[in-house]
This record gives C-alpha cells, sequence and structure tokens, in this order.
C-alpha cells in the first residue's frame, strides 16, 4: 500500500512538473539564399509586412554571420560546432555528388556528434521540422534501389552494411525531430501539379501532398537538362513550397499546442528563394515593374538600411556587376526573388497568426535569418551595400539579416551590432532549455563548443567579439580577429584565383570599412601574417583538405 501511494505521488509530482513548463517554444525560420538587405525592415522595397512586425517586436541584429553557404550554414546551425568538424568544411553540401572520402568533408553529419534536436528531445521539447534538410543521409536501408545510384557518384569507394546504415541515421527523424516534412536535398521544383513526380517526404516515406490552391505559374530556369520549366505559364491546382511546407509546420504546432504541456521546438527551412526561381505569376509581374531601373534599386537599398539605423550613415559600397545586354533577363531573375520572399512573408504571417491563435505567441523565441547573402545569378544587388554573393567569402556572402522576437523579454524595435554567428543558436536554445552540451554522446567525447549563448545579445547587453571567426569555401579561406581585422585568403571563384600567379590576400578594417571597399594587406603585413598563420592552424585543427586535392576525386565540384 505504502509503496503503491509513493508511486501515485510520484506520478502526481512529474506531471504537476509537466503542466508548469513554462520553458518557451522556440522557432526557427531559415530562408535559403536570400539578400541582406531583402526586407523592409532591413532597407529593402519587397514587401514583408509580417517579417517587419517581427523586427517591430524584438530585435534586429545588423552583424549575423552564417558560414556563407546552405549545408555548411545549417550544420553549424544544428552542431554549434564549426562546419568542418561535422563534415560540411571547404564548402561540402549534402548530396551524394559533393561526398568526399575526408571527415570535414564528409557531406553527412556524423552521428556520434550531438544535435539540437537531439538535445532539445532529451530536454523535454516536442522536435518538428519542416522544410529543407540538405544534411546528407539516404533511404538506402530501405530502398534498395538507391545502392546503385550511390555507386555511381563512389566510384571506387565500398558500400558496406555500415555506410548504408550510416546513410540511414543521417536523416531528419533519425537526428532527434519526432516530426519531419519535407525536401531531403538541395533544389527541385517548387511548383508540382497533381500526377507529377515529386521528392517532398513525409518522415521516412514520400509525402502525400494537398493541391488545394490554383496558381499561374511562372518558372525560370537555364538548365535545360531538369524538368524545371515544365509547369511554367500554366495555370491550374498546383503544391507550392512555400505554401506547403508553413501548412505542415502549422500542423505540427497545432498538434504540438493542443496535446502536450511541454515546449515545442520547430524548425521551418524554406527553399525559397533558391533556385530553380519560381513564384506565382500576378507577384513575379508586381515586381517587374518595380524593376525598370535596376540602379535606382540598388541606392534605395543602401539609403533603406542607413534610415533604418543598421549601417553607419556614411557607408559607401561598390555596385553589384550585371551584363548590361542581358538587363531584361536580370531583372526578370530580380522580379521572380523578390516574389518568393514576399510569398515567404506572407506564410511567416501565417506561422505567426497559427501561435497567437494557440495561445503560443507570448512563450515562443522566433528567430529569422537566411542561410547565406543571395545567390550569383544575381550578383550583389539584394545584398547591398555589401559586396560578394553566396559562396563568397566577402560579407555579402557570408553576413545576413537577422530578427529575434520574444514578447516580454526582448525589447521591441531594438537594434544590436553585436556580432553573432549562426552556431550561437544552439547554446542559446540549450540554454533557454535548462540543458547543459553533453560531455560524451554515444559513446564518445564531444568537441568543445566554439559557440557561445547569444542571450545577452538579444537581451540588448553587450557581448565581446569572437576572438577568431574563421570561414572556409572551396579554396578561399578567412578570418575575422577581434570583430574588427577581417583577412581574406585566395578570396573569388577557385578557377579565377588560380589564374593569378601567387596567393592573393585581402585585408579589411571593418570598423571603418565594413563594405570591403580599402584592401590594407599591403600595408598591414603584420597583421596579414599573423592571421594567415592562425588560419593554417585552424584549417589543420579541422583537417580541412586543400581544394585542389579535392578536384581531383571530383572534377566538376569548382563552383
Amino acid at each position: 500500500m505504502k509503496t503503491r501511494l509513493l508511486l501515485m505521488l510520484s506520478l502526481l509530482f512529474s506531471w504537476s512538473v509537466l503542466a508548469a513548463d513554462t520553458r518557451p517554444n522556440i522557432v526557427v525560420i531559415m530562408s535559403d539564399d536570400s539578400g541582406y538587405t531583402d526586407l523592409g525592415c532591413f532597407g529593402g522595397e519587397i514587401d514583408t509586412p509580417n517579417i517587419d512586425k517581427l523586427a517591430e517586436s524584438g530585435i534586429r541584429l545588423s552583424n549575423f554571420y552564417s558560414n556563407g553557404r546552405c549545408s555548411p550554414t545549417r550544420a553549424s546551425l544544428l552542431s554549434g560546432l564549426d562546419c568542418a568538424k561535422v563534415g560540411f568544411g571547404g564548402g561540402v553540401v549534402g548530396d551524394w555528388v559533393r561526398e568526399m572520402p575526408y571527415a570535414a568533408h564528409r557531406g553527412r553529419l556524423p552521428y556520434d556528434t550531438p544535435l539540437l534536436p537531439e538535445l532539445l528531445k532529451e530536454a523535454g521539447y516536442r522536435t518538428l521540422m519542416s522544410g529543407k534538410w540538405h544534411m546528407g543521409g539516404s533511404l538506402m536501408k530501405t530502398r534498395p534501389g538507391r545502392r546503385e545510384v550511390w555507386k555511381q557518384y563512389h566510384e571506387g569507394w565500398e558500400l558496406t552494411d555500415e555506410e548504408i546504415e550510416q546513410d540511414f541515421l543521417g536523416l531528419p527523424l533519425q537526428r532527434g525531430f519526432d516530426e519531419y516534412f519535407g525536401l531531403y536535398g538541395a533544389q527541385d521544383s517548387s511548383f508540382f501539379v497533381p500526377g507529377q513526380y515529386h521528392p517532398i517526404m513525409e518522415g521516412n516515406e514520400n509525402a502525400k501532398l494537398n493541391y488545394d490552391r490554383e496558381y499561374t505559374m511562372h518558372c525560370f530556369s537555364k538548365r535545360k537538362d531538369l524538368p524545371y520549366t515544365v509547369n511554367h505559364g500554366k495555370t491550374g491546382k498546383a503544391w507550392y513550397a512555400t505554401d506547403g511546407v508553413t501548412d505542415r509546420a502549422i500542423e505540427m504546432i497545432s498538434d504540438a499546442s493542443g496535446k502536450e504541456k511541454a515546449p515545442f521546438f520547430l524548425y521551418l527551412a524554406y527553399r525559397a528563394p533558391h533556385k530553380p526561381l519560381q513564384a506565382p505569376e500576378e507577384l513575379v509581374q508586381k515586381y517587374l515593374k518595380k524593376y525598370e531601373d535596376i540602379r535606382a534599386i540598388e541606392a534605395a537599398r543602401a539609403e533603406g538600411l542607413k534610415a533604418q539605423g543598421l549601417c553607419d550613415p556614411d557607408l559607401d559600397y561598390k555596385p553589384a556587376w550585371f551584363d548590361v545586354k542581358k538587363s531584361d533577363e536580370f531583372r526578370l531573375q530580380m522580379a521572380i526573388h523578390a516574389a518568393m520572399i514576399e510569398k515567404v512573408d506572407e506564410n511567416v504571417g501565417r506561422l505567426v497568426e497559427s501561435l497567437r491563435k494557440k495561445g503560443e505567441l507570448n512563450n515562443t523565441l522566433i528567430l529569422y535569418f537566411s542561410d547565406n547573402g543571395n545567390a550569383a545569378h544575381l550578383d550583389s544587388i539584394f545584398n547591398t551595400p555589401y559586396r560578394g554573393v553566396k559562396a563568397l567569402l566577402w560579407e555579402g556572402g557570408c553576413k545576413t539579416h537577422f530578427i529575434a522576437s520574444w514578447p516580454g523579454h526582448i525589447k521591441p524595435g531594438t537594434i544590436s551590432h553585436e556580432q553573432v554567428w549562426v552556431g550561437d543558436v544552439l547554446p542559446t536554445c540549450l540554454e533557454l532549455a535548462g540543458t547543459e552540451y553533453p560531455e560524451t554522446f554515444r559513446g564518445k567525447k564531444t568537441e568543445p563548443l566554439p559557440s557561445r549563448s547569444m542571450l545577452p545579445v538579444l537581451e540588448g547587453k553587450k557581448r565581446k567579439p569572437a576572438e577568431y571567426l574563421f570561414f572556409n569555401d572551396k579554396g578561399q579561406q578567412s578570418v575575422i580577429w577581434q570583430g574588427k581585422w577581417k583577412l581574406l585568403i585566395e578570396p573569388g571563384w577557385f578557377t579565377m584565383t588560380q589564374e593569378k600567379p601567387g596567393i592573393q590576400y585581402e585585408l579589411y578594417d571593418l570598423e571603418n570599412d565594413p563594405s570591403e571597399l580599402k584592401n590594407v594587406a599591403d600595408v598591414k603585413p603584420e597583421i596579414v601574417k599573423m592571421l594567415e598563420e592562425k588560419c593554417n592552424t585552424w584549417i589543420k585543427e579541422q583537417g580541412i583538405v586543400e581544394y585542389g586535392k579535392l578536384l581531383e576525386l571530383r572534377p566538376g565540384d569548382n563552383t
């Protein structure tokens, strides 16, 4: 009788603790290839009223860094580690065609490294994801036919049972997410019509899509070898990725809010405005009218950012390059990009409204940012006033807009210029969840985290910049020292840098020249030497392999 009473009291206590769990929900929203000044609240002309409201209710960070490319950024987001430590160094992405037989370039998250969803799940959170994964892994284990495809991209590798198992363990459901809906890989069409093949997954199975909206579809792509334009110009019922992954995320929120008292973590990873460029026709036409004067848009973005107080009012910039002879095509790509961002904004509004209706908004931290700057097909036009694009290590490629909103905890309408890195998201979430990063995981000692909680920054406090912030992408190397000096070694596309004799160095004083206009490498040789030595040490510690050697294995992987 006494034992039964103690058991009942124990269960009652456990239930009361669960019922009283006031830890915040955490929602991470990531866009894909969005420019630094794409948002209205970051000086842009694209209509983003819902995201702007998030900024009004919270804080904007002007100095937030990604890793400059899709998978490397996502790897640090989920692990809190430098991307090379979890297999995504040197610009490697999560596709079989890019995997390398080196730990730092494996293109798949190691199973013995703890990920954010695994740690939050262990801490009592319900863990949800909708959208783009791009972290490697496959279903070879359950779909043997995929093994022959794997062999086509891994000449000389042995496909063992262990390899098949590790690929399976690299997928979202096996890495801590209770629910997953979306695309495993990097890119595919955003529009799908009934009867058309689609790669969208629900957990580890092909998803059943709801074709419940009608669109007139505008699809642009220069790839003639892929079916990215088959729906162009058609009007009819279709599934559009930005709407569809939001629908599923809202369902997940509804279920988590209604059935459990535990808080939830939602990772919503949009694939917009990543290529192929696809958006509803009416929005494309709206922005084509806006983009008659490309240079005027560029100048207005720079002035808009200044007016928002997000950069120095005297900041100058290097104009983007585009082929004047192809300005109509360039303008069209701008318009579709903008239309895709407006659709993201519309869906962020729907998601926030769903949180409000469920009574969860006031206890939810929402983070919004991009995985990198806009991609090369638009030069740096949407990263204005910063130079560089996705996969290049100038500020326009690595720096992104960032918004955090948490009613009652983050002061509304604030701005911070403190340096923050995408890896800082993990320790921030762990602090809010009241849990620690483990010393061991699945029998292996964990790597020490280079990342730090950004909670003080979100609360409006000062925080010293990282002593060193390193970047590496396909032959390029960069480091920011104490938030001020930035060294780039061999910056630019690998094929271009190889044509120049010697090693190219660029050194910038980010405090006085954040748009990287004045290279002072020649007048500060002692800083160049010191930071190059730090870069070389870091590369060795990370296990990053010289890019020319990687190209011997995959000669086509030079973009």
